[in-house]
């Protein structure tokens, strides 16, 4: 993924007008979070948030963010967000947006949902006043808030009361009463603490796993790493599944994809055959193949699409 200290800058140059906001919507690679840190969009009156991770979820929670939005949107462009290997709850408590997916089904988004593991593309857009609070959880530990396989939610959005039933309604209310957003980055913390406690017995072979694939960009063999971790290929896919959410050949793919693109992004390579090769394609057909199924689009359309986040 490109390095999105950048993503600010780059959606504000390239972006038109009620669109600019849309930047850090779902799926961004953040950096490192060390303080809470704001960006006001004045022509918008959009207000993107990050909010530092308390130690004790510091190792499951990537970031929890929250952008609002001072007037009602209903005439931005569409966003189109790439998988990115992580999982994301969101919590509308204001207009909820509408979802376009791959397939070219439509729908709007539920007012408190989760993300699981992408495997293609999907495009947002707001419907009305903004206002959202997010957690983005490392692909390794999602699972240690959920009781069901996250293979149930992997390639979708489902509604957060399908999975945390009662819990999920009363927080969904909470987060909407609340006076400001420090309320609700405690009732968040409060819950997923609570959810750690009950849920968190982690699989230290499906860690080691992810960790070898995302070291290895997808360039592994499953079958031979099922042999170095100790396990049956077929048991590894099922516990892989059942934590993360696809198994480890699809979870391979995506990082491999993700490699690709911080090689575009980074102009590593002169050529895109060069970095078809690099990332582990047979050739630069494969790259196109591949690229265009999980983005919607060629490798040489990345930079001259509109509104894209990765």
């Amino acid at each position: 993924m490109r390095n999105l200290h950048l993503a600010c800058n780059t959606a504000v140059a390239q972006s038109s007008k009620l669109c600019r906001w849309v930047y850090s919507i779902f799926r961004r690679s953040l950096p490192g979070l060390g303080v809470n840190r704001e960006t006001v969009m004045n022509e918008t009156g959009v207000r993107f948030r990050e909010y530092h991770v308390q130690p004790a979820l510091a190792p499951f929670v990537k970031c929890i963010w929250s952008q609002e939005s001072d007037q009602q949107v209903f005439d931005a462009s569409r966003e189109r967000i790439l998988p990115d290997s992580c999982v994301e709850l969101v919590f509308h408590f204001r207009d909820p947006f509408r979802t376009h997916f791959a397939d070219g089904t439509n729908d709007l988004q539920p007012h408190c949902f989760v993300v699981g593991q992408m495997k293609r593309f999907l495009e947002i857009v707001p419907e009305g006043r903004m206002g959202l609070i997010a957690i983005r959880f490392y692909a390794r530990s999602a699972y240690l808030f959920f009781q069901r396989p996250l293979s149930e939610v992997a390639a979708g959005i489902v509604d957060l009361e399908d999975i945390w039933q009662d819990r999920a309604h009363e927080l969904s209310e909470r987060i909407a009463l609340a006076g400001n957003m420090a309320a609700r980055v405690r009732l968040i913390e409060e819950t997923l603490l609570a959810l750690l406690s009950q849920n968190g017995r982690y699989d230290r072979t499906v860690d080691r796993c992810l960790q070898l694939l995302e070291t290895n960009c997808g360039q592994l063999n499953v079958a031979q790493l099922a042999a170095d971790l100790g396990v049956s290929n077929r048991q590894l896919t099922r516990r892989f599944q059942h934590a993360v959410g696809l198994s480890p050949k699809e979870f391979s793919r995506v990082s491999r994809f993700l490699q690709a693109l911080r090689c575009l992004s980074g102009r590593q390579h002169s050529s895109l055959t060069e970095v078809a090769l690099a990332c582990g394609y047979f050739d630069q057909a494969h790259f196109n193949h591949e690229f265009r199924e999980m983005a919607g689009m060629t490798p040489g359309e990345l930079f001259t699409f509109p509104n894209v986040a990765f």
